[in-house]
């Protein structure tokens, strides 16, 4: 004959869960060193890849200059220059995803960010005896009341200050 059913004993309440506590902690938030380390990996990932794109511009109609916006660096002018030098770097045409390659076209390159745009000119040493540096930064940042922050043969950096008072916005200059 069959037994008769235990009655049911009232579950034991469930011990918290050392794996999922763990995994909290481990999230912490980054460093503002290793935020920035980040950042700047992919300020160099889209100056590379714009780098290439006024490469295959340049070379279907003999551009020699050339003015374009990068997002990443959001204003930072040290981060606008690294972007700079990942456009200008010597691209591997054996690499499946190639980089820079636009060191022989002169470029303005500007970044907005909420507080300032930052803008870097670079000039090639072959073209400084058609343009110079200096005097395309000081002119393009003196008509929007801009500051220069250095002036160089081949690469001059400056910023333009927000002011939404006088209604000067990084992102609509």
């Amino acid at each position: 004959e069959a037994q008769p059913k235990k009655e049911a004993q009232p579950k034991k309440e469930a011990k918290p869960d050392a794996k999922k506590d763990a995994g909290k902690d481990d999230k912490a938030e980054p460093s503002p060193e290793q935020v920035r380390k980040d950042k700047l990996k992919k300020v160099i990932k889209e100056g590379g890849k714009r780098g290439v794109e006024i490469e295959g511009a340049a070379d279907m109609g003999g551009l020699q200059f050339f003015c374009c916006s990068v997002d990443t660096p959001e204003g930072d002018v040290e981060f606008l220059i690294e972007s700079m030098k990942a456009m200008n770097a010597k691209s591997d045409p054996t690499e499946e995803e190639r980089r820079g390659g636009s060191g022989h076209i002169g470029k303005m390159i500007f970044s907005a960010g909420t507080e300032q745009l930052a803008v870097a000119a670079y000039v090639p040493e072959e073209k400084q005896d058609k343009l110079s540096c200096e005097e395309w930064i000081t002119k393009t940042l003196g008509s929007q009341g801009g500051e220069v922050l250095s002036k160089g043969k081949e690469l001059s950096t400056g910023i333009v200050k927000a002011n939404p008072d006088k209604g000067v916005f990084p992102l609509k200059i």
